[in-house]
């Protein structure tokens, strides 16, 4: 009996000490403008409007979009590389759409090494004259990829239809060109080195990236990289 007289006298003092305020105020209510007033910062939180909403939802799917690994698009400042473009080949086409971009000082260029490419070609022509004739009927067969092989080459008065790395995409694209009527084509047995150029491209904001991601369609065997980056090949 004694210890529970004690506990009932122990549990009054400290309800008389609780409500009396001695060991500090009750705790506040949960209610929500009280949770706000602690937040840190409060009067930075606010509610979006609907314009500020879209465009947040805009910019992610700009971002979902366009996609370079390795580049932060989101700063306006990345750095991009393109390439990498044979001479003997699309170097001419890719040099003109970048060019109606008008970067300036943002563009420049680089020579690489592109080893292991294996070339679609129509062996050297006898004369010019029939080199020049060949290159008009290649074009009126709808073949847009091609260049005249260079004086300082052994293949000189040669043309060249393409060059890849993987010798089996090699032979798709004779065949391919050969369906549309071009004759006289082959694929180089062995690969060999080639000079190839990649464009880089500084500043790079979101806007640009997204023309850059345009142009590349045309283009589907070069890539858009970081700069810096390793070579596909």
């Amino acid at each position: 009996m004694k210890l529970l007289f004690l506990i009932l006298l122990l549990a009054d003092l400290a309800l008389f000490a609780i409500q009396g305020g001695i060991l500090g105020p009750l705790p506040e209510s949960g209610r929500e403008p009280d949770r706000v007033e602690k937040q840190i910062e409060p009067e930075r939180i606010r509610v979006l409007s609907d314009e500020e909403a879209k465009a947040l939802r805009d910019k992610a799917r700009q971002v979902a979009a366009v996609s370079i690994p390795g580049v932060d698009l989101t700063s306006g400042a990345a750095c991009v590389e393109f390439g990498d473009f044979a001479a003997e080949g699309n170097l001419g086409r890719i040099k003109d759409r970048l060019a109606a971009l008008d970067l300036g000082e943002r563009l420049a260029t680089r020579s690489v090494d592109a080893p292991g490419w294996f070339m679609v070609y129509i062996p050297p022509l006898k004369s010019r004259a029939e080199l020049d004739r060949t290159v008009d009927d290649l074009r009126n067969l709808g073949v847009k990829d091609m260049a005249v092989i260079g004086d300082n080459s052994p293949m000189r008065n040669g043309i060249s239809l393409g060059s890849f790395r993987d010798p089996e995409l090699a032979t798709k694209h004779l065949t391919e060109i050969e369906k549309l009527g071009v004759k006289g084509a082959r694929v180089a047995e062995r690969p060999s080195s080639i000079a190839a150029t990649r464009f880089r491209i500084s500043a790079v904001d979101m806007a640009l990236a997204q023309k850059l991601a345009a142009i590349q369609k045309d283009f589907p065997r070069q890539r858009l990289m970081a700069c810096d980056a390793p070579s596909a090949g």
